[in-house]
């Protein structure tokens, strides 16, 4: 698109400060995905990131603005806008793609023709995220490897401090710990398991959802311990029962955006599955436990202390459960076909022949973690993030198989599209990028019970 082209040449100028940037408007993950690598990429081209968003208008654009308040963060990498500047900016942006999107929605609806997104929703700035520094017209894992060691690691994420535009955060939570009936000293764990409410997700992309009962647990565990348990999420959810030093927050008269990003900042981790809100969470550099992944490639797992327990694979053709140290082995989940071939399965036989693995589902049926698993990855998680636990032999080994996938695939020629087009290129850094910074480890509780024989299988 013209306009996306325009301030993707003023982007790379080496002489312009400012990096301009339209996170993804309408999804709270990628929105926060691409404010975090965003930041980075104007970091380290010794620049600001200047980020320009639409106004919420549903009835012309189909959608809605995810949290407004992502938009509004603030960090010394971050232009702050004025009250002048920044209402003017959103109408420049809003009338300039106001027509854009009704084409695409006009070509998608009457049509049947699939367009790709960048050219029904604002994408500036995103090729240049995702790239390394000049090196936007070409895909070099080694490159990518490169420029993520050259500002990762836990003082430079303290460098680039991302924090709300209130005057007082620490008085803001404290007040919001008040009204939940939690005392300023209580600490809490965020908790969100995806269900299929949210804009009416049924039947999409199912074997993400999870059963939130199956934490009852686990939520018990931590409140045992003195912590609290805030419940994530929105209220096409099903509800928790009553419990002690719980909140069911999707169901309080205090859920607003502002209020969701004050609780996930502040936590003291963050416990969930693979889905957007998770990347609230590593947008603040959190710890985080995932429990129910579906892939563990670009898992979400950033960051040395973060934990995950992956759903149980049942293989349709040998009619059991396989092994966790057999799933590393054969790389199976290593990249599930949502990430691997988006959808396109024309191309499903091509990935297999140029990577050796098949990145479909199909052939498997995934399960769920049960409340003992999700309890178990807690109690160990807590002694994780208070420093009492130092990683297994099998989690090491974890590391190993995982290490080698991401060579084997991530250094050929093509991760998972097959030409070299823009989009490609973006698809290609934006998952190696990701990959490359899920760091974390698979919990060992989880490990050493279902390595070597999945313990479904004496059910």
């Amino acid at each position: 698109m013209f306009v996306d082209n325009l301030f993707s040449k003023i982007n790379v100028s080496k002489s312009h400060r400012y990096l301009y940037l339209t996170p993804h408007v309408y999804t709270v993950g990628n929105c926060s995905i691409e404010i975090l690598y965003g930041i980075i990429a104007a970091k380290s081209r010794g620049k600001k990131l200047f980020i320009i968003y639409p106004f919420d208008i549903p009835f012309v654009f189909k959608w809605s603005l995810t949290n407004n308040e992502l938009f509004l963060l603030e960090s010394k990498y971050i232009v702050k806008q004025s009250k002048y500047v920044r209402p003017i900016v959103r109408f420049l942006a809003t009338i300039v793609y106001i027509p854009i999107r009704v084409y695409g929605l006009i070509v998608r609806d009457y049509f049947g023709k699939k367009i790709d997104e960048s050219i029904s929703i604002p994408r500036i700035g995103e090729l240049e995220i995702y790239t390394p520094v000049h090196r936007e017209e070409k895909y070099d894992y080694s490159l990518t490897e490169r420029y993520v060691l050259d500002w990762w690691g836990e003082d430079k994420i303290k460098d680039i401090a991302i924090r709300l535009p209130l005057q007082s955060e620490l008085d803001s939570i404290n007040n919001l710990k008040k009204t939940l009936g939690m005392l300023e000293s209580d600490w809490y764990v965020c908790l969100h398991v995806r269900e299929n409410g949210f804009r009416a997700d049924k039947g999409r992309r199912d074997y993400r959802n999870s059963n939130i009962y199956n934490y009852i647990k686990a939520i018990k565990e931590i409140t045992s311990r003195g912590g609290w348990v805030v419940r994530m999420g929105d209220d096409t959810m099903l509800r928790l029962p009553n419990m002690d030093r719980v909140v069911d927050y999707p169901f309080s008269k205090y859920k607003n955006d502002l209020n969701d990003i004050i609780l996930i900042k502040n936590c003291y981790f963050y416990l969930g599955v693979q889905s957007g809100i998770l990347d609230v969470a590593n947008l603040f550099s959190k710890n985080v436990l995932i429990t129910n992944m579906i892939d563990w490639s670009g898992s979400g797992l950033q960051g040395e202390k973060s934990r995950g327990i992956l759903k149980h694979w049942y293989s349709k053709k040998e009619k059991k459960y396989v092994s966790f140290e057999w799933l590393f082995k054969n790389r199976v989940g290593f990249i599930t076909e949502e990430y691997a071939i988006w959808k396109n399965y024309s191309e499903a036989s091509e990935w297999e022949d140029i990577h050796g693995f098949s990145a479909s589902l199909d052939d498997y049926t995934l399960f769920e973690n049960s409340e003992d698993e999700i309890k178990d990855a807690v109690v160990e998680y807590l002694d994780v993030v208070n420093d009492n636990y130092a990683p297994s032999s099998l989690q090491f080994l974890f590391s190993m198989y995982r290490q080698k996938c991401m060579k084997d695939v991530l250094f050929g020629p093509d991760i998972y599209m097959f030409n070299s087009n823009k989009r490609n290129l973006i698809n290609n850094n934006f998952f190696a990028l990701r990959t490359e910074l899920s760091n974390g480890l698979i919990s060992n509780c989880f490990l050493s019970k279902n390595w070597k024989h999945n313990t479904h299988n004496s059910d």
